[in-house]
């Protein structure tokens, strides 16, 4: 095995700190091979260094646009001319590069950074198309999980995180920030959450929530200018319907600090409405099913289906609950009897 150009020696740096001045030195003007073969010895050396890695990588990443601001470029360059600490000893003599200005350069942008998202909002907009899901991770950190179907808008900005969802089902891991609460606003009603794990669907004028994870506040759809009335607060394994003002618990839960079944492609009834479980199986199919008589919408059913799986659906209507079915020439399936 080789000898690497570079070593960290100092006993009590950090693996965060170290896996910074990798992060900077790979990046100067006059990395060599040699500073690339020694951090792959580095990353290979421990999982813990990898996943410092993959974080400082995360965060800067998700800095985008912002690694060209002038102002950005102006606090590195001056850090370059400022006096440094003790530098990184090299086990050879050809470079020392100092450890204390990498890790200043990577602070300051960091600090840099910051300072201008809290400064300037930020808006994005995602959409799933019949069929797709998708996986984002925000700028904060936080990751959602869209179902087919859905389309939310993201916007960022000095007082808060706010994500509207127009549309579908989301998954919400969100990263802790104490400054800025995470909102999701539906048409029925918003969820307040600091560092959790939740569920949130648009179902037919209101909005379901799950919680898997930490606690979120659940209010009233507010009124123009007037604050969001409080409605209550969800434990982990709680579920709850938001509609015409109101919070309803609902009878059924969800597993403490396991995932929602569609991430896996697996959609979950247990006594639901048929014409939402219709709804949930129109997520995944441009062959649309349809009730042919309206009030067969409020029969209930159960079971376990792949969202792909439409026919093993209507097939187990068929057994289970006399339900007949036909097509249309189109593909459309058509549930019950034409009135």
């Amino acid at each position: 095995m080789s000898r690497p150009d570079l070593t960290l020696i100092d006993g009590s740096d950090g693996v965060d700190q170290q896996a910074t001045r990798w992060f900077v030195r790979l990046r100067a003007d006059d990395a060599s091979e040699g500073d690339r073969r020694a951090w792959q010895q580095w990353l290979e050396a421990s999982r813990d260094h990898r996943d410092a890695y993959a974080r400082v990588e995360a965060l800067w990443s998700s800095f985008g646009d912002f690694a060209t601001s002038p102002e950005i470029g102006r606090r590195i360059a001056e850090a370059s001319r400022a006096p440094q600490a003790a530098p990184v000893q090299a086990r050879t003599a050809r470079r020392r590069w100092p450890a204390a200005m990498a890790a200043t350069l990577a602070l300051l942008a960091v600090g840099t950074f910051a300072a201008l998202r809290l400064t300037a909002p930020t808006e994005a907009a995602y959409r799933t198309a019949v069929g797709e899901r998708r996986s984002v991770q925000l700028d904060d950190g936080s990751r959602v999980d869209l179902d087919a179907g859905t389309h939310l808008s993201v916007r960022y900005d000095r007082g808060g995180r706010h994500i509207v969802l127009e549309q579908g089902r989301a998954f919400f891991q969100v990263a802790k920030d104490a400054a800025r609460p995470f909102d999701v606003v539906t048409d029925a009603g918003s969820v307040r959450a600091l560092g959790t794990q939740f569920e949130v669907s648009q179902v037919a004028g209101a909005a379901d929530v799950a919680l898997y994870e930490g606690s979120v506040e659940l209010r009233a759809r507010a009124a123009a200018e007037a604050p969001a009335q409080r409605l209550g607060v969800l434990v982990p394994g709680q579920q709850a319907r938001l509609s015409a003002g109101r919070m309803q618990m609902r009878a059924t839960t969800v597993a403490a600090g396991a995932r929602p079944a569609w991430l896996s492609g697996r959609l979950v009834f247990s006594d639901t409405p048929l014409a939402e479980a219709v709804a949930e199986f129109n997520r995944y199919s441009t062959n649309r099913v349809v009730l042919a008589d309206p009030a067969l919408g409020a029969q209930r059913v159960s079971g376990v289906f792949r969202g792909d799986d439409v026919d093993g659906f209507i097939g187990a209507l068929g057994e289970v609950y006399g339900i007949p079915e036909h097509h249309t020439a189109n593909g459309t399936h058509v549930l019950g009897k034409s009135p």
